[in-house]
């Protein structure tokens, strides 16, 4: 028999099946979406940092407000015992209150346990459960590179940590610029919002890249979970014995989070009241951690790639 092809009905294919250069976003959308479905955890990871930016944008506001000489008055009257005990509290400690540098730089120290636990809980499984389940044969069956692969967990990943690390900076500058006068913070403190910015992007991608070498590394996302916080904790528990045993405070900087607080306080120009180890050892220390996590993660995921 001899097959006929019917021109009037079929036409030949012309044109070329060229992939698309953004296929990680897709990807990432897709795993985003995915995540997104748990509502409930998300809340409640969520909860504490939204409660704190609150709190934070608060005394930014009440600080502002004192300073000028007149405690906003939409709290109540005199006797209202939030103004109160607001007003006192700014009072107590005016002086680092109102430096609206150090008020976000204590925000960014006090949630970035809640930012590595919403990275570590949506990111544990990226890799995990694909290797657990087998879908890494069907991502790479199709045109997806192993770059793609990873940006596209490692998006996923900054995507949820970013919720944390980088929004409620920005809404504390956002009040604080309303509530200074005459935009005394855009115009006088500017260099604040690039660094709230910066650092939170920068925290991001570290503990991002930590939280899928330790996935790409575990075999369920309940060991990647443990993991993580293991790595994290116990290098600043050896940062923090050696450092009182050898009394050199440099020793700190094996921490990743006291390395990233050692950052933050160089990226704001905070000169006390923070970690005051080596700054270059701390910058060595992150570098040291980030490509090692990379290299782990491409290392890890060419495996899945010559499997698939």
């Amino acid at each position: 028999m001899r097959a006929e092809t019917h021109t009037e009905v079929y036409r030949p294919y012309t044109g070329s099946s060229a992939p698309s250069r953004f296929q990680f976003l897709a990807l990432a959308r897709s795993c985003i979406r995915t995540a997104a479905r748990r509502k409930l955890p998300l809340v409640l990871l969520l909860a504490p940092p939204a409660i704190a930016t609150i709190i934070y944008a608060f005394v930014v506001y009440m600080g502002f407000a004192i300073e000028q000489g007149a405690p906003p008055q939409a709290l109540g009257e005199g006797g209202n015992v939030l103004t109160f005990l607001a007003s006192k509290m700014v009072n107590n400690t005016a002086r680092q209150l109102i430096q609206v540098r150090d008020t976000i730089v204590n925000f960014h120290l006090a949630t970035n346990v809640f930012s590595l636990l919403l990275m570590a809980w949506y990111g544990a499984g990226q890799i995990a459960e694909d290797r657990r389940l087998g879908a890494h044969l069907l991502y790479f069956a199709r045109p997806l590179t192993r770059l793609d692969y990873v940006l596209a967990k490692l998006l996923t990943v900054a995507f949820f940590g970013s919720l944390s690390a980088v929004v409620p900076g920005l809404v504390i500058c956002v009040v604080a610029t309303f509530a200074s006068p005459e935009w005394s913070f855009l115009k006088q403190q500017w260099d604040v919002i690039l660094a709230t910015i910066g650092f939170g992007l920068f925290s991001t991608l570290v503990m991002s890249c930590v939280v899928l070498a330790v996935s790409s590394l575990a075999s369920r996302r309940t060991f990647a979970l443990i993991g993580v916080f293991a790595h994290v904790m116990l290098s600043g528990a050896l940062g923090g014995i050696l450092a009182a045993l050898q009394r050199e405070r440099d020793f700190r900087a094996i921490g990743i989070l006291q390395s990233c607080a050692r950052v933050a306080a160089w990226m704001f120009d905070i000169p006390r009241g923070f970690p005051r180890f080596s700054l270059t050892l701390a910058l060595v220390s992150v570098g040291v951690t980030l490509v090692l996590s990379l290299w782990i993660v491409w290392s890890r995921v060419k495996r899945l790639e010559v499997v698939a």
